[in-house]
């Protein structure tokens, strides 16, 4: 049986108050029961998790968190624990977003968010991408060290857990023709699928998720994972319009 699509959205800061979160909860769970074929996540803010949670607890969409603490409990002011997350409601957590290595997030603390993740039973969606459009290459020795730092001491048995959004920061932001194309996204799936293989083996690096995020739009959704060869999309900007988001979910229905 195919697996099927994964379609994550992730608000970022775009939607505000509870009161439009609340809103665009209640309209996702209500327009999203028709789509066949693909799984819906939504990542918002960390203080809207807990309501879009409960308003969407009954319908087919998944809730999940932006980031999650390196730290298992104690003395960290303004971080959040996997183990607080999942008890609010989280299901999955984006780890390494690019936004938030930018900030600062390293390889090594990357690793333990991961860690923290699998520990508390999140599903985390393992980010890695690079930030300037490479021609000479580079960017594969990026992508290698940014896997196999985070991954190579995790137990092969969980990271057959995770999920992998390959996101290149160049595109991060822009439209649909800033994406990047479908036959070079193609050739960077192989090349992670490769890494996936020499961490664990062929058969269980086929069944990891890889996602594709930077410029994802109505028009160009279907396109990324049917020639892309990608499993689902990271969406970020579009995922907080609903009718846009329910277009992206719309186009990549198998």
């Amino acid at each position: 049986m195919a697996r099927k699509r994964l379609i994550v959205g992730n608000w970022k800061m775009y939607v505000e108050s509870p009161e439009e979160a609340h809103a665009f909860a209640l309209a996702l769970r209500r327009r999203v029961r028709g789509f066949k074929g693909l799984e819906v996540w939504l990542a918002p803010p960390h203080p809207l998790l807990p309501d879009v949670s409960h308003v969407l607890e009954s319908s087919p969409v998944r809730v999940g968190a932006q980031t999650v603490s390196a730290h298992s409990d104690g003395a960290h002011t303004g971080e959040v624990s996997a183990k607080t997350l999942k008890k609010v409601g989280a299901l999955f957590t984006l780890i390494g977003h690019s936004e938030r290595r930018i900030a600062g997030d390293t390889n090594e603390l990357v690793r333990a968010q991961l860690e923290r993740a699998l520990e508390a039973g999140l599903v985390p969606i393992f980010c890695i991408g690079e930030r300037e459009r490479e021609t000479d290459g580079e960017h594969f020795e990026l992508l290698e060290a940014q896997l196999t730092s985070a991954l190579s001491t995790i137990p092969k048995n969980t990271l057959k857990k995770l999920v992998v959004a390959y996101e290149p920061v160049w595109a991060i932001g822009k439209h649909a023709a800033d994406a990047m194309q479908p036959s070079e996204l193609q050739e960077m799936v192989i090349f992670i699928r490769k890494i996936l293989a020499d961490m664990l083996d062929r058969a269980a690096a086929l069944r990891v998720p890889i996602l594709y995020g930077g410029a994802v739009e109505p028009q160009n959704a279907a396109s990324l994972i049917t020639e892309g060869g990608v499993g689902g999309l990271l969406v970020g900007h579009s995922s907080a319009e609903l009718d846009q988001f329910l277009e992206i979910i719309k186009a990549t229905q198998n």
